[in-house]
């Protein structure tokens, strides 16, 4: 059945559409400078042996990370079980120390892929949930780059400071009203 109207001459819809231009080519024009971001936040962090599984990093229980099933099985942890590396260690803890709050995504990343795909590293700095399929910056949507530059303390170094003045966790900082704008958007 055909509606009667045509929606984009509803001011409404209009806006909607424009907005999602407007986020989009934002998030482009900003993927370039945030993938060679990562390149130096790689390089700061150190390089992992590319053999351990972030599941083998991270202990079980690990608050935000592991599901606990009715069988009191973590579906995060699977039969993998928790074992030092030291290279990974110190990879895993670098990262979280450019954390601005000491949160990462652990869930989100695949830590064997550390020292060939910076995005791997990336995706610790995004939201805990929907990212875990997201195979690139360019695949990421617009949150997704925000949520890395709020994040990742590396960006503090390279972006203007009054992207991040007042400093964050502040909803007046302007990086994280870009986040919670988007977010109505979005509901």
């Amino acid at each position: 059945m055909a509606a009667n109207t045509n929606i984009f001459t509803e001011k409404q819809t209009n806006n909607w559409f424009k907005a999602y231009i407007a986020l989009n080519w934002t998030k482009e024009g900003l993927t370039d400078f945030v993938v060679t971001e990562l390149l130096n936040v790689q390089k700061t962090v150190g390089s992992s042996c590319g053999q351990c599984f972030i599941q083998n990093l991270i202990p079980c229980p690990t608050q935000g990370v592991c599901k606990k099933g009715k069988r009191a099985n973590c579906s995060f942890h699977n039969s993998l079980q928790y074992k030092s590396c030291q290279t990974c260690d110190k990879v895993k803890q670098n990262i979280t120390s450019l954390h601005r709050f000491n949160g990462p995504s652990w869930a989100n990343t695949k830590a064997e892929r550390w020292a060939i795909d910076p995005w791997e590293i990336g995706k610790c700095y995004l939201p805990r949930d929907g990212y875990i399929s997201v195979s690139s910056v360019q695949a990421s949507d617009f949150n997704g780059v925000i949520s890395i530059m709020l994040n990742c303390t590396h960006f503090q170094t390279c972006v203007s400071t009054a992207c991040l003045s007042p400093p964050p966790p502040d909803k007046q900082c302007p990086l994280e009203k870009v986040i919670s704008k988007c977010t109505i958007l979005v509901e």
